[in-house]
């Protein structure tokens, strides 16, 4: 992989499904249900976190248009993958990690990250590589979103990572800043803020707590998942989301670098990304 392009990438986003960060998988082939795929033992979630532990961890069958894949510090790619099991109670999909033992190198078997299933209404998935060289990975379940973190091949049991954001209203959104710093953020739940962000100054710190981006001036908008989000000059940053049922952008932006945020402000027509350009500038696929 050019080291160019992946830097370029890593200046925009972490990762989401069907809008996500780092690098989509590209051919239909990376997407078929592995043969006799390994399985990881059954992960003990939250009750937050919903599981199905009567199923078996059986790859039975893809979820469409849910691959996605993870450009890492060392060159490798690491994906991740929706999988129905046939075994499984409850009809929902279960997140499937596998990676590259090398750069460029052939992809290492198919492994089910833990039994907490996946939807349903919201089938968002978002992944990134923290400081620490592990990846965390977040998946959305009955109307909330659970975290995990990789370390040394295993999965930490999943958790309530605090961001809720309506199913229609798209999902959390991972951008790494320059100082390798990672942000979090999805559309607000709740009528007092219309944009919620947690940030993870590096791997020992962990994720501070949920923090709100305001208020947009009209009380009968709802946002979306955010449409561009990135890095100004100064180190502050701007971030950008329509409205999730009309064609309108708002634009909002940090008043210093990992201080508060100023007011939002409606976008004219002319002002707004482009899809197109949008998608090419943050690539996010499927915006």
């Amino acid at each position: 992989m050019d080291p160019r392009r992946r830097g370029s990438r890593e200046r925009h986003f972490g990762i989401w499904l069907n809008g996500a960060v780092a690098l989509a998988l590209a051919c239909a082939g990376a997407t078929a249900a592995p043969a006799a795929a390994a399985h990881a033992p059954a992960a003990s979630a939250t009750a937050a976190c919903a599981t199905d532990t009567g199923a078996k961890g059986l790859a039975s069958r893809p979820a469409a248009d849910s691959p996605v894949s993870v450009a890492r510090a060392d060159g490798r790619i690491a994906q991740f993958q929706l999988f129905y099991d046939a075994t499984a109670t409850g009809g929902l999909p279960f997140v499937w990690h596998r990676e590259q033992g090398e750069p460029d190198g052939a992809f290492g078997p198919w492994k089910r990250v833990s039994a907490a299933t996946v939807g349903p209404k919201s089938y968002a998935v978002t992944a990134v590589e923290n400081s620490a060289g592990r990846l965390e990975l977040l998946f959305s379940t009955f109307g909330t979103f659970c975290h995990t973190v990789e370390d040394d091949g295993e999965w930490s049991a999943p958790d309530a990572f605090g961001l809720a954001p309506a199913p229609y209203h798209g999902g959390v959104v991972l951008f790494k800043e320059r100082d390798g710093s990672i942000d979090a953020i999805a559309s607000g739940a709740n009528s007092d803020s219309s944009m919620e962000l947690r940030h993870q100054q590096d791997a020992d710190s962990g994720w501070g707590p949920v923090r709100s981006m305001g208020r947009v001036p009209d009380p009968n908008v709802g946002l979306s998942r955010p449409s561009l989000v990135e890095q100004l000059p100064d180190g502050r940053l701007r971030v950008t989301a329509r409205e999730w049922n009309r064609d309108r952008t708002w634009e909002v932006r940090q008043s210093a670098p990992g201080g508060d945020w100023g007011p939002w402000q409606l976008l004219s027509p002319g002002t707004a990304p482009a899809p197109r350009a949008l998608a090419a500038a943050t690539a996010l696929p499927g915006s």
